[in-house]
């Protein structure tokens, strides 16, 4: 049900950008495109928490070692950067 929930709002926020920016390529109105484009942040976040990103991994990983906070933020920027790095490419 969570993630149904979760695919809703995603493909909502989705359909949303999508026409501000065909709104954008029709009229030009970079204010309003701006104004909105924090929603692409909102639509990312509600992306990321969907399967397939490595998050089960590592939370296993980090709930079964003894790895203090710093190693848990390293591991989570090292994981977080290389999913990145394909997708930029």
């Amino acid at each position: 049900m969570m993630f149904q929930i979760l695919v809703e709002f995603q493909r909502t926020i989705y359909l949303a950008l999508g026409e501000q920016i065909r709104l954008l390529s029709v009229g030009g109105d970079w204010l309003a495109f701006m104004g909105f484009l924090p929603m692409g942040v909102v639509f990312g976040a509600a992306h990321a928490l969907t399967p397939g990103h490595s998050k089960a991994v590592l939370a296993t990983y980090l709930a079964g070692s003894d790895a203090k906070v710093p190693r848990g933020l390293f591991v989570s920027i090292t994981l977080s950067s290389k999913g990145v790095e394909p997708a930029a490419s």
